[in-house]
């Protein structure tokens, strides 16, 4: 039997349940795209039920506020009939960490610091709201077809009781999360802090490397588990992995101290794990060198300038044929494998457009942090000797802010384009596309601080101009349409 929420998602098939409900993969027949849907059955009118139901609306109201590109990004929520809430949102393609455990094996090193770098970035956002995630497990991450992270299900995380008159979704008694990965703590009936989100996080990577978790379920008896945490010294996870470097190990322990004191910060993380990352996942300053080699010599050049330009432009059809199909990870690679072997400078003229072509194509890879690197030394290099005012130069600047909004460095990304939008109106008019595409991202990080009406504001002025200019086909009327629906929905769910 076809089956339609709203009239805009038709459910396929079940890909998940849960607590919370279940989650279906879904089409979405107003944008014709793939969809996940959470659906939650409410049965009954009784407390429990109620408190489900405002769990199930907080976790709609926390992944629209979060807008980090490791959380899933959410299109829609309300309720379907009289019976069922339900939150539509990006599907995510890949595989869950303990999916891939059970099916290759304790993870590299390398692979669970890249786990470990993504999951703190998203903590490190959620936690600024701030928001706890609590239950962090394998099975709540899953590294998309892409390689990169999404943290998944915040349908118990709990935003810090800082205003008293918010409305607790927990019981006084309520032990929510999974016991293998409940923190100490919380074991003793404390709040869940941001440093019990790092202690879970510790788990998950002590049971990645070592093939198996910190402390096992023995007899079938959770709360058995649970006193292990509380009371008991894990083996260090090198007993398991004599191969893991010394450092890696030794994070990996502290995360797990009794004490929440005794862990490492999100940025001692990040910063402790970066260290084993794959070599080409790490942005660093570059050499002299490598930013500005040697020119060729003359007769080089002579010998090779019509061979190098019949290859340039060779390049650049196979580099748009594979774009053209999606692969966009593949085609960057080959335009990595072209830059790598050319001599010319960084900001030369015949290879600035393969550049930025290039830094364009990492972004639509995901892979943000070198895409920024890109565009920060090439910006750099263009600054010294073209205006603030150059369209290259501009370009460069725009997508340096683009990776530090997706990277969810929103205050960095914020002062980013505040300050580049001037200079765009200035050099392209106050009606140009590219000044409505910096205008739409300013609302969208302000609404990502928290000021929800300045960037209700921002955007009905931004929609009023599109409504002038723009084609009634043009995509940004959707879109700033869509980001002012998500924050009407929050606005009123809020008062």
């Amino acid at each position: 039997m076809r089956r339609v929420i709203q009239e805009r998602f038709e459910l396929i098939r079940r890909i998940g349940r849960g607590g919370m409900g279940e989650v279906w993969e879904a089409k979405d027949l107003r944008l014709n795209r793939l969809v996940a849907v959470k659906l939650l059955r409410l049965d009954g009118t009784g407390g429990g039920s109620s408190r489900l139901e405002r769990r199930f609306e907080q976790e709609a109201d926390l992944l629209a506020r979060l807008g980090h590109p490791g959380v899933p990004v959410i299109h829609d929520t309300g309720r379907h009939e009289s019976d069922a809430l339900y939150i539509a949102m990006e599907l995510v393609h890949g595989q869950t960490l303990a999916d891939r455990l059970k099916e290759h094996g304790p993870f590299p090193v390398t692979l669970a610091a890249s786990v470990a770098v993504q999951t703190v970035e998203v903590l490190a956002e959620a936690h600024q709201i701030p928001v706890i995630h609590r239950d962090l497990k394998p099975s709540n991450l899953m590294l998309t077809d892409k390689g990169t992270l999404k943290v998944l299900d915040f349908g118990i995380a709990a935003a810090r009781q800082d205003d008293p008159d918010a409305p607790r979704l927990t019981g006084t008694n309520d032990l929510l999360g999974t016991p293998g990965f409940i923190s100490p703590e919380q074991g003793l009936g404390k709040p869940a802090t941001a440093r019990s989100d790092l202690y879970a996080l510790g788990c998950v990577l002590y049971e990645i490397l070592a093939g198996k978790p910190p402390f096992e379920l023995q007899g079938g008896v959770p709360l058995a588990l649970l006193l292990k945490h509380m009371h008991d010294k894990p083996a260090p996870v090198t007993e398991h992995r004599a191969d893991l470097p010394s450092e890696f190990a030794d994070l990996v322990m502290r995360l797990l101290a009794k004490d929440p004191a005794d862990r490492p910060s999100v940025r001692e993380v990040r910063e402790v794990a970066r260290t084993w990352l794959e070599p080409q996942t790490i942005p660093g300053p570059r050499t002299p060198s490598a930013d500005r080699p040697a020119p060729a010599s003359s007769q080089t050049r002579s010998a090779s300038g019509a061979e190098g330009a019949q290859s340039a432009a060779s390049l650049s059809e196979e580099v748009r044929a594979l774009a053209a199909r999606g692969e966009h990870v593949a085609a960057a690679a080959l335009l990595e494998k072209h830059l790598c072997g050319t001599r010319r400078r960084l900001d030369d003229t015949e290879v600035l457009p393969l550049r930025l072509t290039y830094a364009a194509l990492l972004i639509e890879s995901e892979e943000f942090t070198t895409a920024y690197e890109v565009f920060f030394s090439l910006g750099g290099a263009l600054r010294q000797h073209r205006p603030a005012t150059d369209r290259d130069v501009l370009a460069c600047r725009a997508g340096a802010a683009r990776c530090l909004s997706e990277l969810g460095r929103t205050p960095e990304a914020r002062h980013e384009y505040e300050a580049l939008l001037p200079v765009q109106q200035h050099v392209f008019g106050p009606m140009d596309r590219a000044v409505f595409d910096t205008r739409y991202e300013i609302a969208a990080l302000t609404a990502r601080g928290g000021q929800i009406e300045s960037a209700q504001a921002q955007l009905t002025g931004l929609d009023a101009d599109q409504q002038r200019v723009l084609p009634r086909t043009d995509p940004r009327h959707a879109r700033t349409a869509a980001l002012l629906g998500r924050l009407d929905r929050f606005e009123r769910r809020s008062t």
